[in-house]
């Protein structure tokens, strides 16, 4: 984790598996990406994904200019403007960037605007906790470049020793046209039943079952 030295409020989320998640309000600057703890000269060229989470609203003038190297650029559906140049829309193209966000978003919009791929991103399901394992489950569901969609399972359970983990992975297949027809209402009734009020109040996959059925009438 790194902390912005010129917005306390301006948090880096960083992971092994190359995603850069940043967190915070208003306005990210050039300066923001400046961080303590010290994170080394060019830190950010460990990460191929930034993630810029909800309650961001924007990334100013020579913020993106730090992320040269990214190939995914994921924006929330408060972001509601990027300030990029001619030279940085050509590197973008040329590398190929691919935007991520939700339907009908600033971020579709900057896709299309920039000649860059558009991706819905990876939509966050519920929380199972089973308790009689006991195991904690983070359940999201994943769209992929190559048209295809699955369930993904992060499984936390106790370890045999006092503060380990263990847990693990796994994934369940999903037929390309999974929304077609699909209300949120069929879609919870896959999952058990201690899940349905996370699923039905799930806002995100509303949008997106609704938005996926109605594009598909043109």
């Amino acid at each position: 984790m790194y902390f912005s030295k010129h917005n306390e409020e301006t948090i880096y989320l960083n992971y092994y598996s190359g995603l850069l998640e940043v967190k915070g309000t208003g306005l990210l600057l050039k300066e923001d990406p400046e961080v303590w703890p010290l994170a080394g000269e060019n830190w950010q060229r460990e990460y191929h994904t930034l993630s810029v989470k909800e309650g961001i609203t924007g990334l100013a003038e020579g913020y993106l200019e730090t992320f040269l190297h990214i190939g995914c650029l994921i924006l929330s559906r408060t972001v509601e403007s990027v300030a990029t140049t001619p030279e940085l829309d050509k590197k973008f193209r040329k590398n190929k960037v691919l935007i991520r966000g939700e339907y009908n978003t600033f971020a579709e919009k900057f896709a299309k605007e920039k000649g860059l791929e558009f991706l819905h991103c990876d939509i966050p399901l519920a929380e199972d906790r089973i308790e009689e394992i006991p195991e904690h489950d983070f359940i999201t569901l994943r769209f992929h470049e190559n048209g295809c969609a699955d369930i993904h399972y992060n499984c936390f359970s106790p370890g045999s020793s006092a503060g380990s983990y263990g847990g693990g992975e796994y994934v369940r297949e999903l037929p390309k046209d999974f929304y077609v027809g699909c209300t949120i209402e069929q879609f919870a009734g896959n999952f058990p039943e201690r899940l349905r009020e996370q699923l039905m109040g799930n806002e995100m996959l509303r949008r997106f079952l609704a938005e996926a059925n109605r594009r598909l009438k043109g």
